[in-house]
């Protein structure tokens, strides 16, 4: 943070900020990919990661720790949508279900569409 002194030039702060990791692609894969079956990480696991992927230690707990952020606030976002498409009335969701069919006469099993989204009701 930068403060104003008293000719109302900028000076920087005593405590500067690291500026945020850009991690590559490969890097975000190879996490990501240790993260599906492993949320918490030993010491020596971290360490292990760290050097390969060419991280520091506290890149690894970091990311760690705001990935299973991450997965709580979207288990916590997906129960809620829940809760919402079980408040609407069962004859309501017949609707958008043939209203759907009527868009997809194939009747496909690909992705739920967007007008199926809980996202789109209230």
């Amino acid at each position: 943070r930068e403060h104003l002194n008293a000719f109302g030039q900028r000076q920087a702060s005593k405590k500067r900020r690291k500026s945020r990791t850009a991690f590559t692609n490969h890097q975000i894969y190879e996490l990501e990919k240790r993260f599906l079956y492993q949320k918490y990480l030993s010491p020596a696991d971290r360490d292990q990661i760290a050097q390969q992927l060419g991280l520091t230690n506290a890149q690894v707990i970091t990311w760690f720790q705001n990935r299973r952020a991450k997965l709580k606030r979207d288990l916590e976002e997906m129960k809620a949508d829940v809760e919402s498409l079980k408040k609407i009335p069962p004859q309501a969701l017949q609707k958008l279900v043939a209203m759907e069919d009527m868009e997809d006469p194939q009747g496909g099993s690909g992705p739920i569409s967007p007008s199926l989204s809980p996202r789109a009701f209230p």
